[in-house]
């Protein structure tokens, strides 16, 4: 039995899932956040959005009726810089009315935007500082997210917190809440079309 390519049919199902696994990530940080685990929070908030991002390329590889091959599945569907910057890319199938551009658009896309400056620098320190102790050197030698002062994660209005859970975990919400509406209309769309042809 082979598992590649997966069969275009099958990715709405995955994108299905991802939408209910994102969904449950944000909720789990908006709890955490909630709880005073802010630090937590925000290393799980970023999980949703990531999660998010898988549903949304899984999206679009069933609109536009292409097979998932086992490249794109390792390079991309389980990449965390591509599922990061997904959204950011794939606004033409959520908010277009044209169709949606092909896989190989969006692979050229997410390439772009993940090679732009410090995007590398910037990925890899908001995992970190979600996560993981980190020697930062001078002065303050090691950073440990057990130990960040408040302002990391909470910043007073109108600026937006530099790390904040609460703004990952709620665009999260947002979207799948879109993706999902987009999901079951190009469904029923599809049904309809079927029935219609009979």
């Amino acid at each position: 039995m082979t598992i590649f390519p997966i069969p275009w049919e099958e990715a709405l199902q995955g994108c299905r899932l991802s939408i209910e696994n994102a969904e449950r990530l944000a909720e789990d940080a908006l709890l955490l956040n909630h709880s005073g685990r802010t630090q937590s929070a925000y290393a799980v908030s970023l999980d949703a959005w990531e999660e998010l991002g898988k549903a949304i390329i899984l999206y679009r590889y069933y609109t536009t009726k292409e097979s998932i091959s086992s490249i794109d599945w390792f390079d991309i569907l389980r990449d965390h810089k591509h599922k990061r910057v997904a959204w950011v890319n794939s606004t033409d199938i959520l908010y277009g009315s044209r169709p949606p551009n092909s896989v190989a658009a969006l692979k050229t896309d997410l390439e772009k935007s993940i090679t732009e400056d410090n995007f590398q620098k910037w990925l890899t320190l908001e995992r970190d500082v979600g996560a993981y102790v980190d020697w930062v050197g001078g002065k303050d030698g090691w950073r440990s997210l057990c130990h960040l002062q408040e302002p990391w994660f909470n910043s007073p209005p109108p600026m937006p917190p530099v790390f904040d859970a609460m703004y990952w975990a709620s665009n999260t919400r947002l979207i799948c809440h879109q993706l999902r509406d987009k999901v079951r209309d190009g469904v029923e769309t599809t049904q309809q079309r079927l029935a219609d042809s009979r």
